[in-house]
């Protein structure tokens, strides 16, 4: 979707793992990585595969990292010089480190405390919010960003258990793992305001790319996927860009079986005209 081509600027804008920052370095491309998590910049810029692009020529690297919420890409993009630019790529929600990792408090799977901030600088935790929001600010949380059916009982019962801790107190408080999951996620797009940031990157993404550029999103969940859908949509009917993803793109079964992770993912891609 990204069409690498050698030599030419990319911005994979959710660094992570660095998978998709290795896959387009691979193919010739040189990328701006960003990641608002330090976690993520420094295993990245310790790895021994990405360590002949950090050190490629100071004047015309092949490969740079940076510290930043997405929602600071155009500040980001020229602070670097980094365009003409010809992908940009989000690859959205918590990344594998964050989930498998205790300590950063994303899975009701382990017991940590109840963080679930991608940016430990965030002033905020998932913490400060069951423990300070009224019934009627968690019910509303609830809702909105779990889409979570029984939000009215679920606040009451948190604020009856207050203070809560730690992944499992919360978790024992939840009625079964789909709620669990719904409660979880809610926190987490609530303390990363995700949704916002979402909002916020899409004009900047688009400005900056090139005419014949591409855009590729992938999104976890319906809240997400409305957004980049809508955006995308308004896009091509103004004539500004052609859809590549009509459908969106979703895992097939054999994607599904190696990494559970993508069930629910969706791809969504356009080329700016």
């Amino acid at each position: 979707m990204l069409n690498v081509q050698p030599g030419r600027k990319y911005v994979d804008a959710t660094l992570g793992g660095g998978g998709h920052t290795a896959a387009i370095v691979e193919l010739g491309g040189r990328v701006l990585g960003l990641d608002q998590d330090p976690d993520a910049i420094a295993a990245c810029r310790s790895a021994e595969a990405f360590q002949p692009a950090l050190a490629s020529a100071q004047a015309d690297p092949q490969l740079v990292l940076v510290r930043a919420n997405f929602i600071h890409l155009s500040k980001v993009v020229q602070q670097h010089s980094w365009q003409p630019l010809w992908g940009i790529l989000l690859d959205l929600g918590v990344s594998l480190h964050q989930l498998v990792t205790p300590q950063r408090g994303f899975s009701f799977q382990s017991v940590g405390p109840l963080d679930m901030r991608m940016d430990p600088d965030l002033p905020n935790s998932a913490a400060t919010l069951v423990n300070v929001l009224t019934v009627k600010q968690l019910e509303q949380l609830f809702r909105e960003y779990g889409e979570e059916p029984a939000a009215t009982a679920v606040a009451r019962r948190i604020v009856s258990a207050r203070p809560l801790a730690t992944t499992d107190e919360l978790a024992r408080i939840l009625t079964d793992a789909h709620q669990r999951r719904r409660v979880f996620q809610s926190l987490r797009i609530a303390v990363n305001d995700e949704l916002a940031a979402l909002s916020a990157v899409l004009p900047q993404a688009f400005d900056l790319l090139h005419p014949g550029g591409r855009l590729v999103i992938i999104s976890f969940h319906s809240l997400e996927d409305r957004i980049v859908k809508n955006q995308f949509s308004a896009w091509i009917r103004s004539g500004r860009a052609v859809s590549l993803t009509d459908p969106p793109v979703t895992p097939g079964p054999e994607e599904i079986s190696a990494n559970p992770h993508a069930q629910s993912a969706k791809l969504r891609s356009i080329e700016k005209i």
